[in-house]
């Protein structure tokens, strides 16, 4: 069984949450204080559809510039994201996702006031202020009982690769985040997606491809984590997803949240983006700062350079480390030889995309002789290879015929009757639908 790195950071410290009787490799940063005892806001807006996007969020944002760098339609949504420069040159980040009916969902990131503002149709608002986390602080234990499938291949690139993901929530969680999972789902995800692009980390993004709600709250600990993949199982079957991410609210959870490193699954409590996009940036395969050591390699740890910290060091501004970028100050955000998570985002995007593989499209015969059939298709980008199936008038559940690496199979065909299949084959072994079909 392979070793499993499972990543947190602890939100405050009990004597039970230091006894770990698992043998979980656990790296987690702690906070030695309660979090911030900021209150929700309340208010309500009047003719919230008749008010802009921008209309809605300009005060939360107020002083700081807004930059979109993205809008698009996701779902019947408009998700729009970008950053925001401050008076004294430091960087925040804004995701909004508005629906057809007014209603606001928006993950607001500045110094000194990050939360999330929901409003619904009817203009009833709340901005719950995001707690102050300290992800400096490592607690590592070791555990051998889950596994982990897939490798990272230093030498891929190209793509564009899209990275499927899940995303279950308790009830709870979902009261917490205002009651629209969905218009959450989508913010966080294109939180993540906005520091990709910040970073420079192109041809890799992350699409929602599903939600599930569960009606028990869990806390946010290793056994939840252990048992994430029975908790969502409904979800993981009918979706099929590459990454798996768990949102709960339970308020007496010893930790703000867990990522498998190099894996692909993690966790967290309901907050702002922080959580999610430090999380998910240990399923990419990066952990804290450099000086806390453990990465898998010697570049793959977040970056602080004394005005911004990346989201696996300090997590205060939307990137991950990187030597191609300066801040608004002029400094780097990251090092070549130690801080450079955007390299580990390019040498994980064939891993993080191909747990389960898209189903292939535009199968068709492309060649035949007498005794032969020759079929291709479009290539799946995460798969890593092709199981293919036939159907027959004596055979109408899908047979297997073979395998192959590549998008082209060439069959032993007697018959114009019997009509191939193709699925994609994810790296651990999940199979896609089958494709559409042809025969000779």
């Amino acid at each position: 069984m392979l070793d499993t790195t499972i990543v947190g950071f602890i939100r405050r410290i009990s004597a039970t949450a230091l006894v770990l009787s698992l043998s979980t490799l656990l790296s987690a940063c702690m906070n030695t204080s309660s979090p911030d005892t900021k209150e929700p806001r309340n208010w309500v807006i009047e003719n919230v559809a008749g008010k802009s996007t921008a209309e809605l969020y300009a005060d939360l944002i107020a002083p700081g510039v807004y930059k979109q760098s993205s809008s698009k339609e996701i779902d019947g949504y408009t998700v729009e994201s970008g950053n925001l420069k401050m008076p004294d040159e430091s960087t925040g980040s804004l995701v909004a996702v508005r629906s057809k009916d007014g209603s606001l969902t928006a993950i607001v990131e500045k110094p000194g006031e990050s939360g999330l503002l929901v409003i619904n149709s009817n203009g009833e608002t709340r901005f719950t202020p995001s707690p102050t986390l300290d992800y400096s602080l490592p607690d590592t234990v070791k555990d051998n009982t889950t596994t982990k499938a897939g490798a990272t291949n230093p030498s891929v690139m190209q793509g564009p690769y899209v990275i499927d993901m899940l995303i279950g929530y308790s009830r709870d969680a979902v009261s917490s985040v205002g009651g629209n999972a969905h218009a959450n789902a989508l913010a966080q995800i294109e939180s993540v997606n906005l520091a990709l692009r910040n970073s420079l980390i192109t041809n890799i993004s992350i699409e929602l491809v599903g939600i599930e709600i569960v009606e028990k709250n869990y806390p946010v600990n290793l056994e939840t984590y252990q048992a994430l993949p029975q908790i969502f199982s409904t979800g993981i079957a009918t979706h099929k997803p590459d990454l798996v991410y768990g949102m709960f609210n339970y308020e007496d959870s010893g930790a703000g949240g867990y990522g498998e490193l190099a894996g692909r699954f993690a966790m967290g409590l309901a907050w702002g983006a922080a959580v999610f996009r430090h999380e998910v940036g240990h399923n990419a395969g990066g952990l804290h700062c450099v000086a806390q050591g453990g990465a898998p390699v010697p570049y793959g740890y977040g970056h602080n350079n004394g005005k911004t910290t990346t989201a696996q060091c300090g997590n205060a501004n939307p990137y991950y480390s990187t030597p191609a970028v300066r801040d608004a100050h002029g400094l780097l955000i990251g090092d070549a030889a130690t801080a450079d998570m955007a390299r580990v985002w390019r040498e994980n995007a064939q891993r993080l995309s191909s747990y389960t593989a898209r189903t292939p499209k535009n199968f068709r015969l492309t060649g035949s002789t007498a005794f032969t059939a020759t079929f291709s298709w479009d290539p799946s980008p995460d798969a890593v290879g092709y199981n293919i199936y036939y159907t027959s008038p004596t055979t109408q559940n899908p047979v297997k015929a073979g395998s192959t690496a590549n998008p082209t199979y060439t069959a032993s065909v007697m018959s114009n009757r019997t009509m191939y299949y193709a699925k994609a084959v994810g790296s651990l072994g999940i199979e896609s639908e089958l494709s559409n079909g042809a025969t000779k």
